[in-house]
């Protein structure tokens, strides 16, 4: 690739007849363990799945979930729960091996439990209340213990788990379709704080 006066080729720029090794370089696997050891989340999160009823979804989202330091996943009402299987097992790095997770069917349980331990519950939905994602550093700022609670692909958060969260945030949408993959949403979320 030609760039003005330079000449870069992989991680070495060539000027006018000289050889320059550039200053950025994409780690070893080692390294990369090395650096990751020190990420550590200051608080608690976990996952409410409530009827995310594609495997392809969950198992992504427990992918994403290892990689963002999700304490454990709850998965309620028709949520595909683990194992995967060998295709989807692909999706999910097997991370459902790594990620602590457990059924329940009743999703009002699981939140009552939560609440009890603590847990500031955030729906991820369009509520007439909801807050923008953009606001979740501050809305979280001080607490201890986070768990979102993602809904159907379809249908979103019922509105009886509305009812038992503390407040909603929501995902601008910018285009014509006003709708978001949940496991890519599961990400964003993850990393808006």
């Amino acid at each position: 690739m030609y760039l003005g006066k330079y000449c870069v080729v992989g991680k070495y720029s060539i000027k006018r007849g000289y050889t320059v090794k550039s200053g950025m370089e994409q780690l070893s696997k080692k390294q990369i363990k090395k650096f990751f050891k020190k990420q550590k989340r200051d608080k608690e999160v976990v996952l409410i799945l409530e009827n995310i009823q594609y495997a392809r979804n969950v198992a992504g989202i427990f992918r994403t979930a290892d990689a963002a330091g999700v304490s454990k996943i709850f998965l309620t009402g028709i949520s595909k729960t683990p194992p995967f299987g060998k295709e989807l097992s692909k999706a999910s790095r097997s991370k459902e091996k790594s990620v602590q997770w457990e059924y329940e069917d009743n999703t009002a349980k699981t939140l009552q439990k939560l609440k009890k331990e603590g847990f500031f519950l955030i729906a991820v939905e369009l509520t007439n209340e909801a807050e923008e994602a953009a606001r979740l550093s501050y809305l979280v700022s001080d607490k201890d213990k986070i768990a979102f609670v993602l809904g159907s692909e379809v249908y979103g958060v019922t509105n009886s788990t509305l009812s038992l969260c503390n407040t909603s945030v929501f995902l601008p949408m910018y285009g014509k379709g006003a709708s978001l993959n949940v496991a890519t949403t599961a990400g964003i979320i993850l990393y808006s704080f």
